[in-house]
């Protein structure tokens, strides 16, 4: 399925990928310090699954980090290793 940034960029992701996919597929960053999303211009849980078309703004918070829950989340091998990478250097998964 393809996703769209509030750019207009298309982010190809797999079914049943969520916001944090997403996320993690325009940047690092991005992932690491999200706490939200937009989808269509509203406010959805990270959880939700993305359809194909639909436009995704990730909204962020300098200082915030992964949560263990995330794992359970992805779809993506990208962001479940980027996920796993940060928990095991704060000593949360082993």
């Amino acid at each position: 399925m393809f996703v769209f940034t509030p750019a207009g960029e298309v982010k190809p992701l797999p079914a049943g990928a969520t916001p944090v996919d997403f996320a993690f597929s325009v940047h690092t960053d991005i992932g690491m310090t999200c706490v939200g999303a937009k989808i269509n211009n509203k406010m959805v849980r990270l959880a939700y699954a993305l359809k194909s078309g639909d436009i995704c703004e990730i909204l962020t918070k300098r200082g915030s980090t992964p949560k263990k829950d995330w794992l359970g989340l992805v779809k993506t091998a990208r962001a479940r290793s980027k996920i796993r990478h940060f928990l095991r250097e704060q000593g949360i998964v082993a």
